[in-house]
């Protein structure tokens, strides 16, 4: 019943859209593909192995640093499975087949090493092939060849659950030949780097059993059997892989193995069309028949859409003639991370969706986040506008209501995290009996809105590229009011001065909030694990004492989550002597540089932070400051107070508690809100809601004049977060909420004014010459999430050091839309020059070291695939 409410709220755009263009090969046209001639791919045949599809999966769980796929198989169309191509260095043997991974509702996991490795006997004996590989954008190739005999293999997805082979066999010997199909399931659980755990899935696993079967026809089935409490695997109990030919074998199973043949004689030329299914559900595979039959029957058909769908993304998207070879072909691999990471609607999401990175064990499954959504819809409007849209509806189809069954003082809230399943906490108010235990799904923040400059990017494209005036303005009328409603709730849940500049913040929900309290914890001197508390008096009262070495709440951590900025050093994170503690292997010099907070009291203090170290029963290090004097005490607690992040808990009327905001104005939030303004009012132009426009513009001019009055600090030459200090406001007087954060250091959110276009010519001078310092961000990988001189700068920590590739567009954009090209251009040769692999045929990494260019994070990352594709597009000229 909830579904189906769902899919009824959908507007007749959508519908249409989600009928014609989501199912590359739904066919409605049932001519015979032998009155349809095959197309050739002319645009991405130029473009082979742009990204490395190979691989020869063992285990189910078989990963690379971070615990994310060791591969990049081939994802496309939405489908929730994956092929990889056999790497014919390490395993020759394994020519003729295609490895197979499945998304397990949440998870990527290997499912075989090999399905349908195809081997031929001419007159009984084993023919002796020669074998090439090779991808390009939308397809895997194989072509074996021995003396006589010539077999061409080509696989293409050609609906939302189904993929193609195509195998041609010239046969000029004469003789006859038998073709011999073997399948492979994984056997191991889990390996790192090639060390393999010695467990098998059964062992480890016992309740995902995987049975096949086989009809008459040789046709196969895998049934998974339920598995809900791994974090690397979840099955249902009814999803299932089917293997479907064209032509009738003999089929045998041998417990994880089978083998399929066919006898085909002395013929010239033999085509055989074999389709690979993966269904989460019954209901699913239930639908899947048909379209599977309708594939078999119209083979040609389903192929050429696969053709030529890939034919328009490319000739659209790649537009840039300036743009050199290598710069093109790191566009289309961004092309390729995109499509791959899209998914097809299931459970809780409707819609088509593009999640962070298919590959990535947090970030795949219809996994889907506001922050990512924006900028991948930004990119994806240029190639896949369709897509875009349908990404910006998953997630304003959970946009809170003022009904919510949860939260509905958040009428308006956009959910961090949604898709195929809802959390326990929803699904259990929803009284749902299925999609309703997710282990992924958030809804303690939000995150920044740029939906209205994604949003309007979609609508110019739309209208002026693809020249579909009606349907853009059709899209407008659809978003506005919902772009609006969250909008509004930025001022009605995190404006807690009530001046117009909201805050980040969080949400109430278990993980911050207990009866009511809000949950925090610390460590005193000595301690590994934390201290747990509850209310914000006793909170605050801590953090007056300093009767702590860390201290820190779930909240902050999901206010730091809402800027998309995880754990930031403007948000008060940074590394404690309490990081020292519990190590096996520390000396006293590797415990100061751990202790970024007793060096940053050195500096500025003069606090003594030379420490001892002894050691505990279980040989792990016990650290302490070696002059505990209160006096130099007092000079620590200085500076834990330049680090403590407050909290305001704002109420509805009757004082219950319905949220909280930082104690901070943040510089970034602020321009994305001067931008949402800008955005809005040029949408509501276009609608004709001229009054709303006109409040919506004057928005944008107050709250750029707050920027450069309140957030910019002239000494430094740099934008930064405000604090929320009446005491503070008293003395400047001038309308501001408090002083500039400086003591945290510089950070990208500093280059946001100029992303936004909130600047002016002056202070956007003094930033830029932040920027091009070697001694702050102009290092060998430009721009990193914290200048080098940050105190709590790390080359290898997440957000505070590690560069990030849309923060790293936000700033050469806003660099050359200040008139700084030159040196924007220098930033993006060095980043293309540097980052490791980004020209080669490894995948587009999440985040890359800013000393280094080492890869780091997520492999396959959609927002840095996004910004990638937008320097292709709009900077390079």
């Amino acid at each position: 019943m909830i579904k189906q409410q769902t899919l009824a709220k959908k507007t007749l755009l959508a519908a249409a859209i989600g009928s014609l263009m989501f199912t590359a090969g739904c066919n409605s046209d049932n001519t015979n593909s032998t009155t349809e001639e095959k197309k050739k791919p002319q645009v991405a045949a130029k473009f082979q192995n742009i990204l490395d599809r190979t691989g020869t999966p063992k285990h189910l769980a078989e990963v690379s640093a971070g615990n994310h796929m060791a591969y990049t198989p081939l994802h496309d169309d939405g489908a929730w499975h994956g092929h990889l191509l056999p790497d014919l260095q390490q395993h020759p043997e394994n020519m003729g087949g295609f490895g197979v991974t499945a998304i397990a509702e949440e998870y990527n996991t290997s499912v075989a090493e090999y399905f349908d490795k195809l081997s031929i006997l001419k007159d009984g004996q084993s023919v002796n092939f020669k074998a090439t590989v090779y991808s390009i954008p939308g397809a895997l190739i194989q072509t074996m060849t021995a003396d006589g005999i010539k077999v061409e293999m080509k696989l293409q997805f050609v609906s939302s659950r189904s993929s193609i082979v195509e195998t041609t066999i010239s046969n000029e010997t004469g003789a006859d030949i038998a073709l011999v199909w073997n399948g492979k399931l994984v056997d191991g659980y889990y390996a790192k780097d090639g060390v393999a755990n010695p467990e098998t899935v059964a062992e480890k696993l016992p309740n995902l059993t995987r049975d096949m079967t086989a009809d008459n026809n040789g046709n196969i089935e895998l049934q998974f059997g339920k598995e809900r409490d791994s974090w690397w695997v979840r099955t249902r109990g009814d999803s299932a892989f089917n293997i479907q030919r064209s032509i009738t074998t003999d089929t045998h199973i041998n417990g994880l193995d089978y083998q399929s043949v066919a006898n085909i004689g002395a013929v010239a030329n033999k085509t055989i069309y074999t389709v690979f299914s993966h269904t989460l559900t019954a209901a699913e595979w239930q639908k899947e028949q048909s379209i599977v039959k309708d594939i078999l029957a119209n083979p040609i058909h389903y192929i050429n859409a696969s053709t030529t769908r890939w034919e328009n993304y490319l000739t659209n998207g790649l537009v840039n003639k300036n743009a050199t070879p290598e710069q093109e072909r790191v566009a289309v691999k961004a092309m390729e991370t995109l499509t791959g990471n899209w998914r097809s609607p299931a459970g809780m999401v409707s819609y088509d969706t593009v999640t962070p990175s298919v590959t990535a064990r947090w970030f795949s499954g219809n996994l889907t986040w506001p922050w990512d959504t924006w900028k991948q819809a930004y990119a994806m409007a240029h190639f896949n506008p369709d897509l875009a849209m349908a990404n910006i509806r998953t997630v304003f189809e959970h946009q809170v209501k003022a009904d919510d069954v949860l939260r509905p003082y958040d009428k308006g809230y956009l959910l961090d995290v949604v898709g195929m399943n809802m959390s326990k906490q929803r699904g259990d108010a929803l009284s749902l009996t299925e999609f309703n235990d997710a282990q992924t799904w958030n809804e303690r923040n939000t995150k920044p809105s740029l939906a209205s400059w994604a949003v309007w990017e979609v609508y110019t494209t739309l209208k002026d590229k693809y020249n579909r005036a009606d349907e853009a303005q059709a899209w407008l009328q659809e978003m506005y009011p919902q772009l609006v409603e969250y909008h509004n709730w930025w001022l009605t849940a995190r404006d807690t001065n009530q001046n117009g500049i909201p805050e980040y913040g969080a949400a109430v929900d278990p993980e911050h909030t207990k009866d009511g309290q809000l949950i925090y914890k610390y460590k005193l001197e000595g301690d590994k694990e934390w201290r747990v508390e509850y209310g914000i008096d006793k909170y605050n009262a801590l953090l007056e004492s300093g009767n702590y070495v860390d201290i820190s709440s779930p909240a902050q951590t999901a206010a730091s989550w809402e800027s998309g900025r995880d754990d930031a050093a403007v948000f008060g994170f940074i590394d404690t002597i309490a990081d020292a503690q519990g190590l096996t292997d520390l000396t006293t010099e590797q415990a100061k540089v751990i202790d970024q907070l007793g060096r940053y009291a050195k500096e500025k203090y003069q606090f003594d932070n030379e420490v001892t170290i002894t050691w505990n029963s279980k040989g792990e290090s016990v650290v302490k400051y070696t002059d505990e004097t209160p006096a130099n005490n007092d000079l620590l607690n200085k500076a834990k107070k330049d680090w403590q992040v407050k909290f305001s808990e704002n109420k509805d009327a009757s004082g219950e508690v319905i949220g909280y905001s930082l104690m901070q104005e943040s510089v970034d939030q602020a321009s994305y809100w001067y931008s949402d303004n800008k955005y809005l009012a040029q949408i509501a132009t276009v609608l004709g809601h001229d009054a709303e426009a006109a409040v919506f513009t004057a928005k944008a001019a107050d709250t750029k004049d707050y920027i450069n009055q309140c957030m910019f600090d002239r000494e430094t030459g740099f934008y930064y977060d405000i604090n929320i200090d009446a005491e503070q406001a008293r003395s400047l007087n001038n309308g501001c909420a408090g002083n500039p954060i400086v003591e945290r250091g510089m950070g990208a959110e500093g280059w946001s004014p100029l992303f936004n276009g909130a600047a002016n010519s002056i202070t956007a001078a003094a930033v830029v010459d932040n920027m091009m310092d070697v001694n702050k961000f102009n290092t060998k990988v430009p721009l990193g999430t914290a200048a080098a001189d940050n105190p709590a700068y790390g080359a290898d920590i997440y957000w505070r050091g590690r560069v990030w590739v849309d923060q790293f567009y936000f700033g050469v954009k806003g660099m050359a839309d200040y008139g700084y090209t030159k040196q924007a251009n220098e930033m993006v040769n060095k980043l293309f020059k540097n980052a490791e692999g980004l020209t080669l045929d490894r995948p587009i990494q999440e985040n890359y070291n800013p000393e280094t260019g080492a890869v780091q994070g997520a492999n396959n990352f959609s927002w840095s695939s996004a910004h990638l594709y937008m320097l292709y597009n709009d900077f390079l000229k």
